[in-house]
């Protein structure tokens, strides 16, 4: 019995063997990565070299840092808004130094050249303020509404990100209408030279009485004119400020094209989460709900963090992420969205263990940044959560058919017969039983239910009669895995 069993066993690591000499594992490496984590720079307990260090012991191959870019708030007083103000500023890039941030990262991945090490932000696009600080209802709106970015290189582009109380990257163009404090500056003036009644000599020199009243007036709005003139510099029109209300999802859409257009990606960071609790400084209070339909109102973005607060709503069967990826199948939208595992990590537990029960895998022809960079971009990815999540290996997730033609995880195939649909996994250390579901077009096609890893499972889908899509869900108890989608047409 125990010889039937190893050499089961035997011909199953030659059959994988075999399978990554000609398919999935030949053409694609497998690049554990994690995605979302601060450091010391903003809000995390490690530095930069510890974090690095830490995921090399472990196991990762790339490391995407998100610190908070800019942890900057103020509330200015009706009209001298930027005189009247109470400002709070904690560490983020921006305090610690932009250059500095770069520049100690590509050192970081000139020491640890067997890793990718790419730097990116966490970003609050926008808030808004409701209330009055003097009724003690001042109340700050959607401040943790985050996108993740990744990839940005230069220090320009982080000094113009469009971001809620950076000026540098809101300015739009000058203002001639915050000019009119030079108007009633030259008022005033003149009503300090305005007499209680005035008469002329033989020579015809005006002489008179001056007003104290209208003197009093005008050096009142001299005063003011100067308080404004102040108050109005540079003299700048600005994309938006926090004081005019929701503005829906203008800001979030217009940081998106800014770190489009610049080359990097978006992701949006936990589209899910709430933070209403009643936290309060002094008499402010904050709320942010839920936003899932913001990923429906924008567009152009990467994608977003399924793991942890992405998939009650998104990334369920037939959720939001399913709406996109349909509407992206019927020429509705540009691009499709993906998946990835944001670790979300602060200055909150252990990092080890954090990053050994979530991981974003990258599929990549080679470990450079350029290439780690184009998979993201282009939905090469699953990712895992659990205990076990670290001892779990998808070997291959394919879509084919009989004449040759193949796709993989973000992939987009065309199919000249029915589509053969092919997964293969197994837990590295431990064997356990898993459910397995495909999905298509947000309902599930194919439920394996209790299937025994290793598994090797293969099965035929209809002929697409237009664009469609087929995405993986595989759970146990110590193990959540979601793939990016492959489309078929």
């Amino acid at each position: 019995m125990f010889q039937s069993l190893m050499f089961q066993k035997g011909l199953w690591i030659l059959g994988i063997i075999l399978f990554c000499r000609v398919g999935f594992c030949q053409d694609w490496i497998k690049l554990p990565a994690i995605i979302h984590i601060a450091s010391t720079v903003s809000d995390g307990e490690h530095s930069l070299s510890e974090i690095v260090k830490i995921a090399k012991d472990n196991g990762i191959k790339v490391v995407v840092i998100n610190d908070r870019d800019l942890m900057r708030w103020e509330y200015g007083i009706w009209p001298l808004r930027n005189l009247i103000k109470k400002r709070v500023e904690i560490n983020s890039i921006f305090k610690y130094g932009i250059k500095r941030y770069l520049n100690e990262i590509r050192m970081l991945q000139n020491k640890f050249s067997d890793l990718i090490i790419i730097p990116g932000t966490e970003s609050a696009p926008f808030y808004y303020w409701e209330g009055s600080p003097l009724r003690g209802n001042l109340k700050m709106y959607n401040w943790h509404r985050h996108i993740l970015t990744v990839g940005l290189e230069k220090v320009e582009d982080y000094k113009n990100l469009p971001i809620i109380g950076n000026t540098q990257g809101l300015k739009e163009s000058f203002s001639v209408i915050s000019l009119w404090p030079f108007f009633t500056l030259v008022l005033g003036f003149i009503l300090t030279k305005k007499r209680l009644y005035s008469y002329k000599d033989y020579r015809g020199k005006e002489l008179g009485p001056s007003s104290v009243k209208w003197k009093t007036i005008g050096w009142v709005v001299i005063i003011l004119s100067f308080l404004f003139i102040l108050n109005n510099w540079p003299f700048l029109k600005f994309k938006f400020d926090p004081y005019h209300g929701n503005l829906g999802s203008f800001p979030y859409q217009n940081f998106i094209n800014y770190v489009d257009k610049k080359g990097g990606l978006t992701f949006w960071a936990h589209p899910e989460a709430e933070y209403t609790l009643d936290l309060k400084f002094g008499k402010v209070s904050f709320e942010t709900r839920a936003h899932p339909h913001l990923l429906l109102e924008t567009k152009n973005y990467t994608g977003f963090s399924i793991f942890y607060e992405g998939y009650k709503i998104i990334g369920k069967p037939g959720g939001v992420w399913d709406k996109i990826l349909i509407s992206y199948c019927k020429g509705e939208r540009e691009k499709p969205i993906w998946a990835i595992a944001g670790l979300a990590f602060d200055n909150k537990g252990d990092l080890v263990t954090a990053l050994r029960k979530l991981q974003t895998i990258i599929l990549a022809p080679r470990l450079t940044k350029e290439a780690v960079l184009n998979s993201l971009k282009r939905g090469r990815v699953y990712v895992k959560r659990g205990r076990d999540s670290f001892d779990f290996s998808l070997i291959d997730f394919s879509v084919s058919d009989e004449s040759g033609n193949k796709g993989v995880i973000g992939d987009t195939v065309k199919v000249e017969t029915r589509p053969l649909i092919h997964l293969q996994g197994q837990f590295l250390n431990n064997q356990q039983r898993v459910e397995i579901k495909v999905i298509k077009e947000g309902k599930v096609i194919k439920d394996y239910k209790e299937v025994e890893t290793p598994f090797n499972l293969s099965f035929y889908g209809e002929a697409p009669v237009s664009k469609t899509y087929y995405r993986v869900e595989i759970k146990s108890k110590g193990l959540h895995l979601v793939t990016n989608p492959i489309f078929v047409y």
